[in-house]
């Protein structure tokens, strides 16, 4: 019998592109799904609807942990969950995921299931911990104990995370789930088949310090005047989180030349060929970055750190390399074995995309995380 499913995040932008095959593969089943988000527009909208899913707003301030602002999201939210009988909600992030398990409990929805993606700035080193980040880290971490009790279950996309959840879930720990990401379309991110063209790094997220940008530009400044020829991208556009580096340093660097800034861009496939190297040198606490799935998907090589979710999915001088965070001369060293051998850019990229397809599959990750839905629910 088909279900009615809430899928519940934080942005159109992140149901349009991070959940466009989980809403597909629901459909495909015959399920009707209802895709929550705050702030869409006209062309999300149309996006979420051409995908066979239906739009449905829903108040959520993401800047804020008020209690109020919270509560207001949950009674919206429970509102509307009955006035389109839920069946099953499933919510990913982690202030949609204590505001949905909430509302999905008052409105009387049985099933809920949440996606742990990372835990944020707040969970982070990175951060000064300040009297306020301290009280904002106990809050979320009783909030999140709280609400995941409530949910059937809780999947996380790396060991740190799955450790943190089963901390939190106490006697229900065996309610958590590890899965390989998201899911990723890897026809869709298929390797380029272009050998021709310079050696490329690309660095490719938010331009957040804890996500490495400044070590990546050091990195580049060093490199850039004995290899002339290779060339540094940063994709991805400055923030309004604190840690986020402004649009005036991005444009300074750009033209010193030491990187070439594109800014955001909603189809990244054009800048990966067969040539490229994504480096994130985070150590910001990440779920599975989407951009490292991404990459290998396309037969790209990573350098990354050993940050939650990014080193244990990369096999150590077969798929690419795992640096100390913090560290410009180690990463330095790690993209300067590149510049100077091309042909292992080529032979790790064959290499990481037989990973990806073994590991990232979406068809895949989908089926796992829907194979727990109770077979009573479907009749």
């Amino acid at each position: 019998m088909p279900l009615a499913v809430a899928i519940v995040g934080n942005s159109a932008f992140s149901m349009i592109k991070f959940r466009g095959e989980m809403i597909s593969f629901l459909v495909g089943k015959g399920d009707q799904v209802f895709c929550f988000a705050p702030d869409y527009d006209d062309e999300a909208r149309g996006a979420v609807q051409l995908l066979g899913g239906t739009p449905v707003d829903f108040t959520l301030n993401r800047s804020t942990l008020s209690v109020f602002d919270a509560m207001a999201s949950v009674q919206h939210l429970r509102r509307k969950l009955r006035q389109y009988g839920v069946d099953l909600v499933f919510c990913y992030f982690l202030k949609p995921i204590i505001v949905a398990n909430l509302a999905a409990r008052l409105a009387g929805v049985k099933s809920v299931f949440s996606m742990i993606e990372g835990r944020g700035i707040i969970f982070s080193d990175a951060a000064r911990p300040t009297l306020k980040l301290r009280l904002l880290k106990l809050v979320m971490t009783m909030m999140l104990g709280f609400t995941l009790r409530m949910s059937q279950r809780v999947f996380v996309l790396n060991r740190e995370d799955l450790h943190f959840a089963r901390r939190l879930l106490g006697g229900k720990a065996d309610h958590t789930v590890h899965v390989n990401g998201i899911g990723l379309d890897t026809d869709y991110y298929a390797p380029l088949d272009d050998h021709r063209r310079a050696i490329r790094f690309i660095f490719c997220g938010r331009l957040l310090r804890s996500k490495g940008i400044v070590e990546f530009v050091e990195a580049a400044r060093a490199l850039k005047p004995v290899h002339t020829e290779v060339e540094f991208t940063v994709i991805g556009d400055v923030d309004e989180n604190a840690d986020s580096l402004s649009r005036e340093q991005m444009l300074d660097w750009s033209r010193q030349g030491h990187i070439d800034w594109v800014g955001f861009q909603a189809d990244t496939r054009p800048f990966f060929h067969r040539r490229t190297v994504l480096v994130l040198p985070t150590y910001y606490p990440e779920g599975l970055p989407r951009s490292i799935q991404e990459a290998l998907s396309m037969a790209c090589p990573v350098i990354t750190t050993s940050a939650p979710g990014c080193g244990e999915q990369i096999e150590e001088g077969v798929t690419g390399f795992v640096v100390e965070s913090r560290k410009a001369r180690a990463l330095t060293e790690k993209m300067r074995h590149f510049a100077e051998n091309p042909h292992a850019i080529i032979t790790m990229g064959d290499a990481a995309r037989r990973y990806a397809v073994t590991h990232f599959r979406s068809e895949m990750i989908n089926q796992t995380i829907f194979a727990e839905t109770d077979p009573a629910e479907r009749g």
